[in-house]
């Protein structure tokens, strides 16, 4: 089995939808961990704060599969495809860690390019794999953490 890691995001009742994406997740990929929830400022427009977390599962499924599965859960739980990239979200669930592989396609790519970029991203990620590589920096996740300036971006809430 492979272990992958999930940030869910959600500005849209996003505590019922974080508990409903999370439950949906269980029933497809074998649990782990959660981290905290965190509460962030929505990035790149103006709308109401997002909640964010990430949950580590393991799978047997490919990594094409993981992705489609993930997209049907979105759209289980309502999501339409937004016509901006920065919008509010009923539900927004990115594959962020494959093992350790590498993959880079036109539709998806891990590690997300996003891990370094937000602290919605990388705060909860260090928190539930503190020790666990970055496969294309090549530096712990808690490490990566230390080098930005992210903890005040970040407030936890439960």
């Amino acid at each position: 089995m492979i272990e992958i890691s999930i940030s869910l995001g959600s500005n849209i009742d996003p505590k019922t939808n974080l508990i409903k994406a999370n439950e949906l997740i269980k029933e497809k990929f074998k649990f782990l961990n959660s981290s905290h929830v965190y509460s962030s400022k929505s990035a790149g427009f103006v709308g109401d704060d997002f909640l964010n977390q990430v949950t580590v599962c393991l799978t047997d499924l490919k990594f094409d599969k993981v992705i489609s599965t993930l997209k049907a859960i979105e759209s289980t739980m309502g999501r339409k495809k937004e016509k901006e990239k920065f919008s509010d979200r009923l539900i927004d669930l990115d594959l962020l860690t494959y093992g350790n592989e590498i993959i880079e396609n036109p539709d998806k790519e891990v590690p997300h390019k996003d891990i370094e970029k937000y602290s919605f991203v990388l705060v909860p990620l260090a928190e539930v794999m503190p020790n666990n590589i970055h496969p294309k920096l090549g530096i712990a996740f808690i490490d990566l953490l230390e080098t930005k300036n992210f903890k005040s971006e970040v407030t936890k809430v439960y």
